[in-house]
């Protein structure tokens, strides 16, 4: 199992921990429509465009979220754009301390 990180808002964490993730959908600066959950290796604040006063962690395993990669050169981190469905059924959802790395 690997650790990854999802940064939301405190409703969205109580919806997320009672019913489990839901995909978003956007173009994410492409042409095309994606969908799915944002996980990155460490934890993202507004800086890195995450933003939400609740940090999460996912224990996955990396095979499962690594097929997911977002790749853009230059960044610090990884990010993965994982399906929820794939994060609910095998993936186990805490509240992380702010200062995890």
């Amino acid at each position: 199992m690997s650790r990854y990180f999802h940064r939301t808002t405190a409703a969205a964490t109580e919806a997320i921990l009672a019913h489990g993730f839901r995909d978003g959908r956007g173009r994410y600066m492409t042409n095309t429509e994606h969908e799915g959950v944002w996980l990155s290796d460490r934890p993202l604040d507004v800086h890195e465009g995450a933003e939400g006063d609740t940090l999460l962690a996912v224990e996955v395993p990396s095979d499962l979220v690594e097929p997911y990669e977002w790749i853009e050169e230059g960044k610090g981190y990884r990010e993965f754009l994982v399906p929820a469905a794939l994060l609910n059924a095998q993936g186990k959802v805490t509240i992380a301390d702010e200062t995890e790395e």
